[in-house]
């Protein structure tokens, strides 16, 4: 059975370019531009791993994750913030507000691989 991936950015070339990579590696990806779309799509494909652009809510990390949880029912996904920045107080407010990992662009392939092999998948 293959890893289902939720990918949802509203940069245009880091959604097609991670989605391209991840379906290429045997993934089944589905992508979105904006939080709306993402949630609907989390909702009807139950992703393992939802990669979600924090600036998809104006940088507010909670407002992604109490909606992802909310259609999620029981089965949550690991939730990758993805940002254009790295300082600590971005990861600690992505980390406390419910994500499990805080990735900043560009990702490298072996970081994403290891964060996926954590799926069991």
């Amino acid at each position: 059975m293959e890893t289902r991936i939720l990918i949802a950015d509203n940069d245009e070339k880091s959604l097609n370019g991670l989605s391209t990579l991840l379906t290429d590696l045997g993934y089944g990806v589905s992508a979105a531009k904006t939080l709306d779309d993402a949630i609907q799509l989390a909702a009807r494909r139950a992703p393992a791993v939802a990669v979600m652009a924090l600036s998809l809510a104006q940088d507010e990390p909670a407002t992604i994750v109490r909606r992802l949880r909310a259609v999620s029912g029981e089965r949550v996904p690991l939730l990758i913030a993805l940002a254009g920045w790295g300082e600590s107080r971005h990861r600690d407010e992505a980390l406390a507000a419910g994500f499990d990992v805080h990735l900043v662009r560009p990702v490298g392939l072996d970081q994403l691989m290891f964060i996926l092999s954590m799926t069991g998948s």
